[in-house]
C-alpha cells in the first residue's frame, strides 16, 4: 500500500511544480511591468490643493507654480478640472534649468470646476537646488 501512495505523489508532483513555476513567472512579469511603467511616470505623489507656503491669493490667480521642498523634491501645482487635473508627464534638465511638462490627465469628459492639485516630482540628477530655475510647460490636447 505504501508503494501506491508513493506513485500517486510522484504523479502530482510535476503538476504542482509546474503550477508553482507558472505563478512565479506571472509574478515576475507583473513586477517588471509595474517597475517599467513607474520609471516613465515622474510623479511621486499627488494631492488636492496647493503646497504649504503658497499664499491663497497667489493661487487664486489660476497660474501654475512650483515650490522646492526641504526634501529636495519639487511640488508643482496647477488649477483645472478635479476629474482631469494637470499632471507632470516629463521632468528634464539643462544644467540647473528644469522643465516640467504638464498635460491633462483624464477625459474626454471633465467636470467644469476649478481646483488646484499638486504633484510632487524628483529633481533630475545633477541639478543644484540652490541654483534651480523651473519652467512649467502646459501642453493642451489637440482639438
Amino acid at each position: 500500500m505504501g508503494s501506491d501512495a508513493g506513485r500517486g505523489a510522484r504523479r502530482w508532483l510535476p503538476l504542482r511544480l509546474a503550477v508553482i513555476a507558472a505563478v512565479a513567472l506571472v509574478a515576475l512579469v507583473v513586477a517588471f511591468l509595474v517597475r517599467q511603467s513607474s520609471d516613465e511616470d515622474p510623479v511621486l505623489t499627488t494631492y488636492d490643493g496647493v503646497p504649504a507656503g503658497v499664499e491663497g491669493d497667489v493661487a487664486a490667480g489660476g497660474e501654475p507654480g512650483w515650490v522646492l521642498g526641504e526634501d529636495g523634491r519639487l511640488a508643482v501645482y496647477a488649477a483645472g478640472s478635479s476629474t482631469c487635473p494637470w499632471r507632470p508627464t516629463s521632468v528634464t534638465a539643462d544644467g540647473d534649468r528644469v522643465t516640467v511638462r504638464l498635460e491633462v490627465d483624464g477625459g474626454p469628459a471633465c467636470t467644469m470646476d476649478f481646483v488646484y492639485s499638486t504633484s510632487v516630482v524628483a529633481l533630475p540628477d545633477g541639478v543644484d537646488p540652490d541654483a534651480l530655475e523651473v519652467d512649467l510647460e502646459l501642453v493642451r490636447g489637440q482639438s
